[in-house]
């Protein structure tokens, strides 16, 4: 009797405590809530500061999807922050229904303290950052209301729908920058092999091919646009360096693509938040003076800012545009012989713990074997070159070359045939150096794409012809 008497009490102790606590997340999501079996309509309905929101909602004939089949978080400008601009939206049905869709995202998303950034895809397609105090640069005024069916936020301000960098490019056509980039959609700067895309006929623009698909709104990016005479002067300035086959046109379209590529960087910095140097998509150095930019938009996938000012008028500008490229060993493009058991892809770790992949070929039985690297396009410019080769599993030091030949053409009876642009000495390749090797130097006159070739020593003999190498890297000069 008494072991049932203290069950009891206990089990009633229990279920007090249970009632006390209830569920923790439904706690969260229903505070300040009235009426928690309303939905989303319902309770915007009896929300102070709603009412323009709301009826700009329903005039966009939304109820499709919120039928409360599905969950939604809406973001609600309110009353005053919107009245400015309802009669205007009331005017364009199409503008209307993105406005009203660039503030509901599916599912529920609160606000919370976190410091992560939560990216929100809304019903437009656009995809707007959210914090713990603000979404897009928007702050709340309310939030985390909850219904039946979702989750609703006050906001300080609308969000009002931006375009995606492309879209700004192929809109904002009075920029000579801009129009170029666009042209390339039509346009072919030279033969890059690139195939026409019948999915995605954009693709086929060598910019957003080659440099970045500025589409995308998952993505965030930084554009800088040169007014018309600083990108005239920059493209002037750049020129010496894409002499393309001597032909005065075409080397000023490539200077003009080698310019605005490297105006983009894959992050989003507002003007305020620019660091002094910037990393651009292709991999060049960027170092911009914010007193020159006179005009800073936002995207829905970034910013852009226009410069007034060249960036290649000094040295320092075109030094730091010549950024030095690497070329991994073990991506080859060919080998003279086949030999695939003699060839092997190798992870390997540095000395400081750094883990690399690299190519070693051995014990062939080849006399100047080779491993064959086609290359992106050079400048028309001299270069250092520079390898690093481990040579890590043999007693003896061995050498190899590196051969740089020229763009191909049509040759004796219409084979193709390459010139050999530079041709370095035989080169030790010593015990266990992990450090990297000067090669060499050569000079380009003209712009072309060219093939690099690793060579092994002229011998047969096994230990003697062994090839290797981690990585060949290309450093362009200054003219």
């Amino acid at each position: 009797m008494k072991n049932t008497l203290i069950y009891v009490i206990a089990l009633l102790g229990i279920s007090s405590f249970l009632q006390q606590c209830g569920d923790p997340w439904e706690d969260h999501i229903n505070e300040g809530l009235t009426d928690i079996n309303q939905s989303l309509i319902q309770r915007l309905e009896n929300e102070a500061g709603a009412s323009t929101f709301l009826s700009l909602l329903k005039e966009a004939d939304l109820g499709v999807e919120l039928d409360g089949t599905n969950s939604y978080t809406i973001f609600v400008p309110d009353n005053q922050s919107i009245g400015a601009i309802a009669a205007e939206l009331r005017s364009d049905k199409g503008a209307l229904s993105n406005f009203v869709k660039n503030h509901i995202a599916v599912s529920t998303h609160r606000l919370n303290t976190s410091a992560d950034t939560i990216q929100l895809t809304m019903l437009n397609g656009k995809i707007l950052d959210m914090l713990s105090s603000r979404i897009g640069e928007v702050s709340f005024l309310k939030s985390n209301q909850g219904s039946s069916d979702g989750l609703y936020h006050i906001l300080a301000a609308p969000l009002m729908p931006q375009q995606n960098l492309w879209e700004y490019i192929t809109a904002q056509q009075d920029y000579k920058q801009n129009q170029f980039l666009s042209s390339l959609s039509t346009y072919k700067l030279y033969d890059d092999g690139l195939l026409d895309s019948e999915e995605d006929s954009l693709l086929n623009n060598e910019f957003l091919h080659f440099v970045g698909d500025v589409r995308l709104e998952k993505d965030r990016f930084t554009y800088f646009v040169l007014q018309d005479v600083a990108f005239d002067k920059d493209v002037s300035a750049f020129l010496p360096y894409v002499n393309y086959r001597n032909e005065a046109d075409s080397s000023i379209q490539i200077s003009r693509y080698y310019v605005a590529r490297d105006l983009i960087v894959r992050r989003a910095y507002n003007k305020e938040g620019l660091p002094s140097e910037l990393t651009t998509m292709s991999g060049g150095k960027l170092v911009v003076d914010k007193s020159a930019i006179v005009e800073s938009i936002q995207l829905s996938n970034g910013y852009v800012h226009v410069l007034d000012a060249a960036l290649l008028d000094n040295t320092q500008g075109v030094t730091n545009k010549l950024a030095s490229f690497k070329v991994e060993g073990e991506e080859p493009s060919s080998f003279s012989h086949s030999r695939p058991s003699n060839t092997f892809h190798r992870d390997r770790q540095d000395p400081n713990g750094l883990l690399f992949r690299d190519i070693m070929v051995q014990n062939h039985g080849v006399s100047m074997f080779t491993i064959n690297y086609r290359l992106p396009h050079f400048l028309s410019t001299s270069y250092d070159v520079y390898w690093r080769a481990l040579n890590d599993i043999q007693a003896n030091v061995f050498q190899q070359r590196l051969r740089i030949l020229g763009e191909e053409y049509p040759g004796v009876l219409g084979a193709p045939t390459r010139d050999e642009m530079y041709l370095s000495p035989y080169t030790d390749v010593p015990l266990m150096n992990y450090d990297e090797v000067y090669v060499g130097s050569f000079e380009l006159s003209e712009f072309q794409q060219v093939m690099a070739q690793l060579m092994a020593a002229a011998s047969t003999a096994n230990g003697v012809n062994t090839v290797v190498l981690d990585y060949l890297r290309f450093v362009p000069k200054v003219k």
